[in-house]
């Protein structure tokens, strides 16, 4: 009898208990009803991204009648002189979160579990998540209406739901020179089972609540967004629901493709590097949505 309960006990014990605790919570950023909670993936360092960000597609201002909430994540800098400067912007903005591990790439499944778990405690009840980098640019007004449509045709009922770009049959990278690489003995099967682009993915509430429940029973592997949306996924047997057309990715096509007319109104997510093309495409959405008729839509000034 005891040699059961011993191994019932460890059979509930968490294989990734994921303790890190709080540097910085702002727990009460997602208070009141929300439509679509934005969190985004950040380095510490990474001021300007944030910035540009606040500024175009994340400001508050876009949408004054529809709550949209966003928030950065990220671990602990290495340097002290980051970590009073993050503090510093947290207490101007409040939309910091950040754990204490270590952030670095190897850590970056540490950081998707890290986003999991703050909206399962924080903001369970937003209508749709959506993860993204902050190296990614949102079409917003894009975004919305597409989420608008779909709470509509779901009659309200948004569950289950994960919606991104999906990869399938995407090779394991054995080269030993590559920042990919994967040995087999860390993955022995030479492609991945079908998984999200981490650049952006939309989850409900209810699969972001249970991929976190499931990751605590899931051990580590810093592959994150085949972590997340590939073997948290397949635990929850959740269906990849594709929106690749509304992805380009490549940063070099960037201003191109979100400045050219017959393109950019069915793109929502860009990859950019450079932060002056990001506030000129933002400024060319801007004037587009000034000039067509969009009920309840009220959008920022340009920066």
């Amino acid at each position: 009898e005891i040699f059961r309960y011993v191994k019932a006990m460890k059979q509930q014990m968490p294989l990734n208990s994921h303790n890190f605790k709080y540097l910085i919570n702002p727990t009460s950023v997602c208070e009141g009803s929300v439509f679509l909670h934005i969190y985004v993936h950040s380095a510490p360092d990474h001021y300007k991204q944030r910035t540009a960000i606040r500024e175009t597609w994340g400001s508050p201002r876009n949408f004054p009648d529809l709550a949209i909430k966003v928030v950065f994540l990220m671990g602990r800098p290495n340097k002290q002189s980051v970590q009073e400067a993050l503090q510093l912007e947290s207490d101007t903005h409040g939309d910091i979160v950040q754990e204490d591990f270590v952030d670095s790439y190897r850590n970056l499944t540490y950081k998707a579990i890290e986003g999991l778990k703050w909206i399962s405690h924080n903001c369970r009840h937003a209508t749709f998540i959506l993860k993204t980098d902050d190296d990614i640019f949102v079409n917003i007004f894009n975004l919305v209406k597409h989420l608008r449509s779909l709470h509509k045709f779901r009659k309200g009922n948004v569950n289950r739901l994960l919606l991104c770009l999906v990869w399938q049959r995407m090779k394991v990278i054995r080269n030993p020179k590559s920042k990919w690489y994967i040995p087999k003995s860390e993955f022995p099967d030479d492609f991945f089972p079908t998984y999200c682009s981490g650049s952006a993915y939309i989850m409900s509430a209810d699969v972001v609540e249970a991929m976190y429940n499931v990751s605590l029973k899931t051990p580590f592997f810093w592959v994150d967004d085949f972590y997340i949306t590939g073997l948290l996924a397949g635990k929850l047997n959740l269906q990849h629901e594709k929106f690749n057309s509304v992805y380009k990715l490549g940063p070099s096509k960037f201003l191109e493709e979100f400045t050219e007319p017959n393109k950019w109104r069915t793109l929502v997510f860009g990859h950019v590097h450079n932060l002056n093309n990001m506030h000129t495409v933002w400024k060319n959405i801007l004037r587009e949505q000034h000039n067509s008729i969009e009920p309840k839509s009220t959008v920022a000034a340009p920066v």
